[in-house]
């Protein structure tokens, strides 16, 4: 019932249900006309780089490049997984974004001398833990690489993570996750006593390179990044309801 909901309300569909209706009461000329052409410019801005960079400019707000490390010396490098997936032949992989995040956190781990965890468990009932899967793919091992499986979500993460440093003494964490996600996770890992520095993979730099015009020409990609924007924010408001993060968890 919940993933029938979340693609429900995930965007494009609620904007196609709505063209949907603009069709239904296509008698009814005026309400018709406002509700395809609602739908149809929601799907265009959407699909536009400036306003895709604007949405999601402030879930990152506060992180540094790992082009220019600023980072303190903290207790460890966290590293959240994003999912993985089967194979034809039934071998299991990370995906890009996952991949991305390790390859991050394997080298601020050897730049900083600091253990690495890698956190991801079976959300879906997976044979395989998502950190494992990671591990495995990026060849990583050794006494100072930590495997946390239990974990199903960014807010079991922090949970989990809190209580893997305790061990370590501190309470400083470095994480390395993808842009959009850094929100949410840092103010999970707040939100359960800890200090973060934040850190990801540079931001696309050509999209400040285009011409003005371009940035007002809708694309794929663009409108990609409008969806994920959007998710986060409503998953955001969706950990403030339940109390898993406050609002002052969310200040850089």
């Amino acid at each position: 019932m919940r993933a029938i909901l979340e693609v429900l309300i995930t965007i494009p569909v609620p904007l196609i249900l709505m063209l949907c209706l603009g069709l239904v009461f296509w008698k009814r000329r005026k309400l018709s006309f406002s509700l395809i052409f609602i739908a149809t410019f929601l799907l265009m801005a959407l699909s536009m780089p400036i306003v895709a960079g604007s949405l999601a400019l402030p879930l990152w707000a506060g992180a540094e490049t790992l082009t220019e490390p600023k980072v303190s010396k903290g207790v460890v490098v966290v590293v959240p997984t994003a999912g993985i997936y089967e194979d034809s032949s039934g071998r299991w992989w990370p995906t890009s974004s996952g991949i991305q995040r390790g390859a991050t956190g394997q080298r601020l781990s050897q730049l900083l001398s600091l253990p690495l965890i890698l956190s991801g468990g079976r959300p879906n009932g997976e044979p395989m833990a998502e950190a494992e899967v990671l591990a495995n793919h990026l060849g990583l091992m050794g006494s100072e690489l930590i495997l946390e499986t239990q974990a199903k979500n960014s807010f079991e993460t922090a949970v989990q993570v809190g209580r893997l440093i305790n061990t370590l003494g501190g309470s400083h964490v470095i994480l390395a996750t993808s842009p959009i996600h850094i929100a949410r996770m840092a103010a999970c890992l707040r939100g359960q006593g800890m200090s973060v520095s934040p850190v990801i993979v540079s931001i696309d730099a050509e999209n400040s390179k285009n011409w003005v015009v371009e940035k007002f020409l809708p694309n794929a990609s663009s409108f990609g990044l409008s969806r994920n924007a959007l998710h986060e924010y409503f998953a955001i408001l969706f950990y403030l309801l339940e109390g898993h993060i406050h609002l002052f968890d969310l200040v850089p």
